[in-house]
């Protein structure tokens, strides 16, 4: 059983929690700027201290619970709704049920196929990361030098070719092409002018 102290300040700090989330923010970046839609709140300050006053709660209360290595874990991943979401279920949980959920240890075995997880998964979210980056990179380019016909143009061919790649680029060179001489270097200048890939090139 938690004691009665314990278990107001557990109660206080998802108290505080829940009437935070409604007040996480999407911002966007600056015109320009190539980056991507972020989550923040307004007063940042309350919510670190509040995350510093929950860790150190849950590191003396529940010492050596597997869900307190979670809540550390998730602490430091990006902000938005539903990593907030998370760590305020956490906090629920430990009030719902606050028997001490011991660590695994896992044996040389575990520890290893752990270790390959964890590196092939980085490595998969990386390479998704970079693709994405390059599909947002190309989009931009086209839309800065094509207008909004000229684009849907494009999709209907890409649309035609039904996934026929070497049957649709024939037909793409000469959809760019008939938008004038300069479209297609323009695009080319878009791409390699953009931070990211100038950054690799220089």
């Amino acid at each position: 059983m938690m004691e009665k102290e314990a278990r107001t300040t557990l109660e206080n700090l998802i108290k505080e929690q829940k009437e935070r989330i409604p007040q996480l923010k999407k911002k966007l970046p600056p015109p320009n700027v190539f980056m991507l839609p972020y989550y923040e709140y307004e007063d940042k300050i309350h919510y670190i201290k509040w995350l510093k006053r929950a860790k150190r709660f849950l590191d003396t209360q529940f010492p050596g619970d597997k869900d307190v290595d979670n809540f550390e874990r998730i602490s430091e991943e990006k902000l938005c709704p539903e990593q907030q979401e998370e760590l305020l279920a956490i906090l629920e949980a430990f009030l719902e049920y606050p028997d001490i959920v011991e660590k695994e240890k896992p044996n040389r075995t575990n520890r290893n196929i752990n270790i390959n997880t964890i590196v092939s998964n980085t490595n998969t979210q990386s390479q998704q990361q970079s693709q994405q980056q390059s599909i947002e990179i190309l989009i931009k380019a086209l839309e800065d030098q094509l207008s909004v016909s000229q684009l849907k143009e494009i999709k209907q061919v890409v649309e035609e070719a039904k996934g026929d790649l070497e049957k649709a680029k024939p037909k793409l060179i000469d959809k760019i092409k008939s938008f004038g001489e300069n479209v297609a270097s323009n695009i080319l200048a878009n791409i390699i002018a953009n931070p990211a890939i100038w950054s690799m090139l220089s």
